[in-house]
């Protein structure tokens, strides 16, 4: 699937209010959560407690992980150099994982 249909699909399927638990390839699922609080064309917002204010999370964002998401996925790719490229990967990771179910 194409990175344009994947957003497509995110804006419809990811709701408001929305708690994504944090996921890692390596651990599963964690402990801690987030919530999705804006939907927009551009990004997401997201009120995580382990953050001070609302994490604004852009489109671009989301497509770095996409665009990693197969290598990270068969660990030849890691969340470290993920982090490398959007210090968004967190919330990114375990979105795509919560819609990929």
């Amino acid at each position: 699937m194409s990175f344009s249909k994947f957003w497509n699909d995110l804006q419809v399927n990811l709701g408001v209010g929305t708690n994504i638990k944090n996921w890692t390839t390596i651990k599963d699922y964690l402990g801690d959560q987030f919530k999705i609080v804006e939907i927009s064309p551009n990004g997401i917002k997201i009120e995580s407690p382990e953050a001070d204010t609302i994490q604004y999370v852009t489109k671009g964002d989301f497509e770095v992980t996409y665009n990693h998401w197969e290598p990270y996925c068969s660990r030849k790719f890691t969340r470290r150099e993920l982090s490398d490229l959007t210090r968004f990967s967190k919330y990114t990771i375990s979105i795509i994982k919560h819609l990929k179910k």
